[in-house]
């Protein structure tokens, strides 16, 4: 590896964002990298309170993960400082934890969905039910969007990691124009992942069928530990934002790999190596 994956973990001190900070820390092992914990305070009176539950985070710590982490505290917005504060760093992954429940989905109060539109990095989002020391198999939706396809770097970079298993399921529709473009964004799929030696299965669904509901019934099936989908404004189902909260808040806990496809435009290419 050439660089040491950074992973940036929005952190308020929650069992939630310490869950996520345990994934950051289980793909830093993996991957020989490092986490940066960032608390974002309103104000510079509120530092002190925050480096102080800082130390004690830490000193929970094993002493092998203390030496993985460094802490930073910034005076600001969450959702444009921690994007920001990403792009500095480099960070292969924004990893954090959000409440799974419907109704209260949050981060830290506010939606998680805008989080992922703000940032041009990727993101890995967890409930908390999941560690990632081993991944054995990862569900990747995809419809007739090219920016559906955008996951599929990403995916690959872990699956490689991990020697896992790319689980393809294609949206499916009646109409015959769109089934034949879904079609051909599995082909795309397919050779990239061929080419990257990835092990992958084709899954069909039916048309006309509850997506959302036979995706997640597949998943347990396979019995998934990741799920990979992009984030884009129109796409695989009427409300896309719809789906990418059904995707954060999937009933079977899994930890979501998502990146916000708007900001990269249609790429598909050689699978990078920073996760």
């Amino acid at each position: 590896m050439e660089n040491s994956p950074i992973y940036l973990i929005p952190f308020d001190f929650t069992p939630v964002s310490s869950s996520a900070m345990r994934l950051g820390l289980d793909l830093a092992i993996a991957n020989n990298g490092s986490v940066m914990l960032l608390h974002v305070v309103n104000k510079q009176s509120e530092k002190k309170e925050a480096k102080k539950q800082f130390k004690k985070t830490i000193s929970d710590l094993s002493e092998s993960d203390a030496k993985l982490v460094v802490t930073r505290i910034l005076i600001g917005d969450i959702f444009d400082d921690i994007t920001k504060a990403a792009e500095i760093i480099d960070a292969a992954l924004i990893v954090m934890g959000t409440h799974g429940a419907r109704g209260f989905q949050k981060i830290f109060g506010s939606n998680a969905v805008k989080m992922i539109s703000h940032s041009s990095t990727p993101l890995m989002i967890t409930q908390g039910k999941k560690t990632v020391d081993k991944i054995n198999s990862i569900v990747m939706p995809f419809s007739f969007e090219k920016k559906t396809i955008q996951i599929t770097n990403l995916a690959t970079s872990i699956a490689k990691k991990f020697n896992a298993t790319i689980h393809l399921v294609g949206y499916h529709d009646t109409d015959e124009w769109l089934e034949k473009n879904m079609v051909n964004n599995q082909k795309i799929i397919r050779q990239h992942l061929q080419e990257n030696g990835i092990e992958h299965v084709i899954a069909n669904i039916p048309a006309g069928s509850d997506y959302i509901e036979e995706l997640m019934k597949y998943a347990q099936e396979v019995d998934a530990d990741l799920m990979a989908a992009g984030y884009y404004q129109e796409g695989i189902i009427t409300n896309p934002n719809s789906f990418i909260q059904s995707m954060i808040e999937n009933e079977l806990h899994l930890p979501l790999l998502t990146v916000n496809a708007e900001e990269l435009g249609v790429q598909v290419g050689s699978a990078g190596s920073g996760f």
